[in-house]
């Protein structure tokens, strides 16, 4: 037992996050925290980390148990280098090593080796720093910092870059690197994924199958968590709900406790409508006898206390309110919907990709692959008309109506409200908006007049998505759609997306979602364009090892 966690509860602003949650979690476990967002899971990760305390309850955790939680991006000192500040993931390695040089520093002073007694204590105090300096792995160290990095898509030329010149994602990665390094005996990884392209993904799911100890992870990649996931802590009402298995068998384990709690509950109810006609028939024979009045009394108080407990038991919800997301085309558009003719880009000396060709039909349905910065976006911005390509052209088909989501959400201007923003795409008065917003995206009244800037990543989200389903567009441009969405989110979106039959352009490196919605992958494969039939999965079976979709170093196999 690594944690174990007893009656926990915690407030937030005078509201239970937490309702006396009981688990535990062993040596092995390969957990997925998963809950809708502002369910608490980064808040019970920081009480399990130790940087908050619970407001009641109890988290115990063995002496010598190390957990080390993913929260922030590392903090990088003036002229520190990407591998510098890995390095510093583990104070006592860094310690013993700058010991170790000192020491041989040391041996090569001739005050020192001139004098054997001085000489004798320094060799003495160096085999004893280097044997601890072995122990504490320092000579694999810098080979599984370099290999840990390769693997999340740093090149051998980038780790002698200064630090401070990454950007947030990348530093959020470097925070990554630093935990994974380490090999704690518990691993809180909270949305590891973000920022990782697909090889990196990869990468980082067979690290966590080697991995020995424990790892949890909040991510909303649902294919990731396929891959090794043996216990599902579902957050849910303040509660937490445990399941043995991976996120596909989740869903049907769910549905089937939904089913028997509601078959229960319903069970309950008819024994309180036996137990209540029983009371009143007691009550009336009491009135008629005395001797009845006992059990009468009995009965009354059988009765109060089962309608306690049924009153105070949650009542099982089969179908929850969810967002709504419809997009709708007021026409469709020409067979050809969008060709690209002799397309190349080129910025200074780098090409992004070479001449090439692409049509694509009404109504398919196609994921657009590559790894980070292969120029998938500004592909996008091509199609659009908002950058020119070096050489070729660009020819939307008749009637095509292009509806773009953009990850960066600058198609929103964050100083409109909500109801501005959907009165802009439509026109409707104040209370149509308002109930159109509450309606599809669970807002309340005051979020429907708040600045959209005020509002979260996933709020923000889904109000981009809404608005394009109002559009009335054809040919959906789609830049990483899923970012900022929980999963029932994600699902809501898929359905959306199945139901609507324009054409839809992808780019996403949720491999759950893409299997759910493409029939041909688009790859960018060093600078070429090509096209692969088929779903992700199978493209990705079709070409592995052979198309480049970023760095994969894997880890060696534990014995």
């Amino acid at each position: 037992m690594l944690v174990r966690a007893t009656q926990v509860n915690k407030y937030f602003g005078g509201n239970l996050v937490f309702d006396n949650l009981d688990f535990e979690i062993k040596k092995g476990d390969k957990i997925a925290l998963i809950g809708e967002n502002g369910s608490g899971k980064s808040t019970l990760f920081k009480i399990l980390a130790g940087k908050q305390p619970p407001d009641s309850g109890t988290v115990v955790v063995p002496r010598g148990t190390t957990i080390d939680y993913l929260e922030q991006e590392p903090h990088a000192k003036p002229g520190e280098s990407v591998m510098d500040l890995v390095m510093g993931a583990d104070p006592k390695i860094v310690s013993l090593h700058k010991r170790v040089q000192e020491l041989e520093a040391q041996m090569g002073d001739p005050d020192v080796y001139s004098d054997p007694d001085l000489f004798q204590n320094v060799l003495d105090e160096y085999g004893l720093v280097q044997e601890q300096f072995e122990q504490a792995g320092g000579y694999d160290y810098e080979a599984k910092i370099r290999s840990v990095l390769r693997g999340i898509g740093f090149t051998e030329e980038r780790l002698t870059q200064p630090a401070s010149r990454l950007s947030g994602g990348e530093k959020k990665l470097i925070g990554l690197a630093r935990l994974l390094v380490k090999e704690p005996d518990l691993l809180l990884l909270d949305e590891p994924d973000n920022h990782l392209d697909l090889k990196a993904k990869e990468w980082l799911e067979q690290y966590i199958l080697n991995h020995d100890g424990a790892v949890a992870t909040i991510s909303h990649d649902r294919y990731f968590l396929d891959r090794f996931i043996n216990h599902i802590f579902e957050l849910e009402d303040g509660k937490i709900y445990e399941y043995h298995c991976n996120y596909s068998g989740f869903r049907e384990a769910k549905q089937r406790r939904l089913e028997k709690e509601a078959q229960l509950y319903a069970m309950q109810k008819r024994e309180l409508k036996e137990l209540e006609k029983t009371a009143r028939r007691l009550k009336l024979w009491a009135s008629l006898n005395l001797k009845f009045a006992g059990r009468a009394q009995s009965k009354k108080r059988q009765l109060n206390v089962r309608k306690a407990e049924l009153e105070n038991a949650p009542k099982p919800i089969l179908n929850r309110n969810t967002v709504e997301l419809e997009f709708g085309q007021e026409e469709r558009s020409g067979k050809m919907a969008l060709r690209l003719k002799n397309v190349s880009m080129t910025y200074g000396e780098r090409q992004l990709y070479a001449p090439f060709d692409l049509s694509i039909q009404y109504g398919e349905r196609i994921g657009l692959a590559g790894p980070n910065g292969s120029g998938k976006t500004s592909l996008f911005k091509i199609i659009l008309g908002e950058e020119t390509p070096t050489t070729g052209t660009v020819q939307l088909g008749a009637r095509v109506k292009v509806g773009y989501y953009s990850q960066e959400q600058e198609t929103l201007d964050l100083k409109q409200t909500p109801v501005d923003y959907i009165r802009a795409i439509k026109p409707m008065v104040d209370e149509q908006a308002v109930a159109l917003l509450k309606g599809r995206l669970l807002l309340d009244y005051d979020e429907c007049f708040t600045p959209m800037g005020n509002l979260s990543g996933g709020q923000k989200s889904r109000l981009q998505l809404v608005g394009l389903g109002l559009k009335g567009i054809n040919f959906l441009l789609l830049d990483e759609p899923t970012n900022n969405l929980d999963i029932p989110s994600m699902i809501v979106l898929e359905d959306a997306l199945l139901d609507f039959e324009g054409t839809i352009l992808v780019i996403s490196h949720d491999r759950y979602f893409l299997d759910q919605i493409v029939d041909k992958i688009v790859a960018i494969e060093n600078g070429q364009v090509k096209e692969y039939p088929g779903s992700f999965t199978d493209f990705y079976e079709r070409t592995a090892g052979k198309v480049d979709l970023g760095t994969l170093s894997l880890p060696a196999q534990r014995a």
